[in-house]
């Protein structure tokens, strides 16, 4: 069953896939109460935050870099990856996958870069093997429900979401066995 207490307690649908404007962030330790300057600058990763937002625009980092002194600040994301705290978990069942292994991973690195694309605090934090799984952690919930259901979408599957009802976790899992059409 997927829920999420947050955005809707009263969706059931287990293909439910929280639109990005229907999961709050508002208490996400991760991101700071207050907003920071603008032009400030992750040492690690490059964003730049604008707006009350990170960007990846390389532009607008060689500006900030290239006028006054800027302040630097390690970002949500680069945190949540460095400390290991995982808020999507994507988990590759079966023995399908493993015959598909190049073109699977090759859509969740292209959904990655598509998602550091309107933000860069969508990242992958780890992607490892275990047994006969794959693993991929995330740092938030949405890049979790979007690589789980474009693998869905490509290759065919079961897909289960289940939401954590005291923090920010989504796991997916996918399974799918060759024997399947």
């Amino acid at each position: 069953m997927a829920t999420h207490p947050v955005a809707n307690p009263q969706v059931q649908n287990p293909k439910v896939v929280r639109a990005r404007n229907d999961i709050h962030d508002f208490d996400d330790p991760y991101l700071p109460d207050q907003h920071l300057e603008d032009g400030t600058v992750c040492p690690q990763c490059g964003a730049v935050y604008v707006n009350q937002h990170w960007t990846l625009d390389d532009k607008q980092r060689a500006v900030m870099i290239g006028g006054a002194a800027t302040q630097e600040v390690v970002c949500p994301g680069c945190t949540k990856a460095a400390v290991r705290d995982p808020q999507g978990i994507v988990t590759l069942r079966g023995d399908y996958w493993p015959e598909h292994r190049e073109e699977i991973l090759n859509l969740i690195r292209n959904e990655e870069s598509r998602a550091l694309g309107t933000n860069p605090l969508e990242r992958i934090i780890d992607i490892r093997e275990e047994g006969n799984e794959l693993i991929i952690e995330t740092t938030n919930e949405k890049l979790a429900q979007r690589i789980g259901r474009h693998i869905d979408k490509a290759h065919k599957g079961r897909i289960e979401y289940r939401w954590s009802n005291d923090n920010h976790l989504v796991r997916v899992y996918w399974s799918r066995s060759l024997s399947e059409k």
